[in-house]
């Protein structure tokens, strides 16, 4: 009876067993369905950050040109400028608006998609795109209003925006696969959380089940002791009483009978003890031997669901152990996701808002350097205008001699007048070859001047002595316009045979303008602090050096400032790191001159003793190699 009472414990155990291993395969086969789920969002969102790439950078160039056409008339520097009531009016003002409208909601529609893959609960992503489909509404008012006043910006960006949307919004993209993976991991941790509820139930079902076993194991043992002893005293009794009378009873039933069932059950006893458990145990008669067998078989078959409960018991653990595997496997996925997920965001957020506050501040800074160099291009355009002048004016003088030998000769001149008037046209021919060359010159200035102010250009073969000294000139008189008390005594030792270089030559003379600005500026601030000590005479001065070596072209800036001591050295081309005063420098002069070397594969050293000089040392390959500084670094 107490056999089959734990049947039914049997039973529940085995539907814990079956609950626990469905719930298994379950989240094995969602976890085999998150891979290639996880591969699809992972190449989703490098896809939206390059679209979102594209799209910022022509927004970006179309906001600027813009502003720059509606500020100065100019659609292209080949070109004159638009009058002023042509490009400032109030429809391109409100083109202008438009874009930056475009703009800030191509922006705010990128980052929603973005901020996406760091959503940790399922409920947030109905929510996120429905503002994700009104920021397309809005880009799609945007780019139909500008359809009519530049189609082909439309063209450019409608593709673009299209791809975005669809990457982020449709059936299988972004926003559904993260819909879809939250799901199967919320699911996953009940089933886990299902798993240790049931594996605590059936570890106690188990304890109770062998307890119940092992008492009816020791019953059935007591009862087939007893049995035992109670033969034994039967058959002595029999025998003192009947011990003559019975000898044929005893050879006939005990001998044969008796006996033959007591060493049956002695081999059967030994057999169980050896292992065999299958065999059943042969119970006839009512007896005591068949009390005895039936002792006996019930041991065996309680024996048997022994064996049995152990191998239960060995599953439950062997479960359990691997239950307990597969959910720190889970964990440490989890984990892992959850840290990258983290750090990505971080690092997207971070890399975001810098880039935005960058791209302020740059601009900010463009237009004022702009400032500044327009005044200092205004005096270096006054050299070669003032040589066109001079020229002009003896070409002049020049033509009235002319004429006045003409009108001298009457026609007929000898040989010394014939040769004065062929000096004379040489000389006007020299004068126009150097007129044109400075005026070459001075349309050089005025693009350069444009093309510093916007940035960027390609690469091509440039006069690396000629790019130093024209910017080097430049900076100088920038200081000169801002400063009338600015002086500065600007020496050179140009190699002869630096010759051509390839470069971006505007990006490099961004670089040279910076440096000598700053070496200007040292040793300014120099003078003015000698000058306010009553110290003695002091001349600020810049040794400007180039060199063509095996592989890379040298160029030494060196001035005999204060120089800049160990620890500034440390910091200076951080972004945004200065030592000048409030509203005198930005800190991204020698950032940005640091990134244009790298771009270039070269490298920039600073070395200095304070009070004594600073010299910055600027490395360039002559052979190129571009390397493009974003977010998947590239050498060529």
């Amino acid at each position: 009876q107490g056999l089959y009472a734990d049947e039914g414990s049997y039973a529940q155990m085995r539907s814990y067993v079956d609950s626990v291993t469905a719930n298994i395969h379950t989240i094995q086969t969602g976890m085999v369905e998150s891979f290639p789920r996880d591969t699809r969002l992972r190449t989703l969102d490098r896809e939206i950050n390059r679209i979102s790439g594209e799209i910022d950078n022509a927004l970006l160039n179309a906001v600027d040109d813009q502003f720059f056409y509606i500020t100065t008339g100019y659609y292209s520097l080949e070109e004159p400028p638009h009058p002023h009531s042509e490009h400032f009016t109030t429809a391109q003002v409100a083109k202008y608006q438009i874009l930056s409208q475009l703009q800030g909601n191509a922006n705010l529609a990128t980052r929603l998609l973005q901020s996406a893959f760091g959503i940790s609960d399922p409920a947030l992503i109905g929510p996120l795109e429905r503002e994700v489909e009104a920021a397309q509404d809005r880009i799609r008012r945007d780019l139909s209003a500008l359809r009519d006043t530049d189609p082909e910006l439309v063209e450019i960006i409608a593709p673009l925006t299209d791809s975005l949307f669809r990457l982020g919004i449709d059936d299988q993209g972004a926003l559904d696969l993260l819909a879809s993976r939250l799901d199967t991991q919320l699911v996953q941790r009940e089933l886990l959380a299902q798993n240790r509820g049931i594996a605590v139930d059936l570890l106690a079902e188990v304890d109770a089940f062998v307890d119940s076993v092992n008492a009816n194991v020791e019953n059935a043992a007591l009862q087939s002791a007893q049995a035992v002893f109670t033969g034994k005293v039967i058959l002595a009794a029999i025998s003192g009483v009947s011990v003559g009378g019975a000898l044929l009873i005893a050879y006939l039933f005990i001998g044969r009978v008796l006996l033959n069932r007591l060493e049956h059950l002695s081999v059967r006893m030994r057999d169980m003890a050896d292992g065999d458990l299958e065999t059943e145990v042969e119970v006839r008669g009512h007896d005591e031997v068949t009390e005895m067998s039936e002792a006996l078989e019930v041991f065996r078959q309680h024996a048997l669901e022994v064996q049995r409960l152990n191998l239960v018991e060995k599953l439950a653990l062997e479960l359990e152990g691997k239950n307990s595997e597969l959910e720190l496997v889970l964990q440490e996925l989890e984990g892992k996701n959850d840290v990258l997920e983290v750090q990505r965001q971080d690092l997207a957020s971070a890399n975001e808002n810098l880039r935005q506050a960058q791209d302020q501040i740059v601009a900010r800074e463009k237009l004022a350097a702009l400032g500044e160099l327009t005044a200092g291009v205004a005096h270096e355009i006054r050299n070669p205008l003032n040589f066109v002048k001079n020229f002009s004016e003896a070409s002049d003088e020049l033509i009235e001699e002319m004429n006045e030998i003409m009108d001298e000769g009457e026609g007929e001149m000898d040989d010394e007048q014939m040769s004065y008037v062929k000096e004379i046209i040489q000389d006007l021919t020299d004068n126009l070859e150097r007129i044109r060359s400075h005026g070459n010159r001075a349309d050089r200035i005025v693009h350069d001047m444009l093309m510093m102010g916007r940035g960027g250009g390609e690469y091509q073969m440039a006069d690396l002595n000629a790019i130093v000294d024209e910017h080097a000139r430049l900076a100088y008189h920038s200081a000169r316009a801002a400063d009338p008390d600015f002086n500065l005594d600007m020496r050179h030792d140009f190699d002869p045979d630096m010759g051509q270089v390839n470069m971006i030559p505007q990006d490099l003379g961004r670089v040279f303008v910076n440096i000598v600005s700053n070496a200007g500026y040292a040793t300014d601030q120099k003078r003015r602090g000698l000058s306010a000590n009553g110290g003695g005479d002091f001349m600020p001065t810049v040794w400007i050096t180039t060199k063509r070596g095996g592989e890379n072209a040298e160029v030494r800036i060196r001035d005999n400032g204060d120089g800049i001591p160990d620890e500034v050295k440390q910091k200076m081309f951080q972004p945004f790191f200065t030592t000048k005063p409030t509203g005198e420098g930005t800190g991204l002069g020698l950032a940005m001159c640091s990134d244009i070397i790298r771009q270039h594969g070269g490298t920039i050293e600073v070395a200095s003793e304070p009070g004594e000089y600073t010299e910055m040392v600027v490395s360039i390959p002559l052979a190129s190699r571009n390397i493009v500084l974003d977010d998947d670094l590239e050498l060529e």
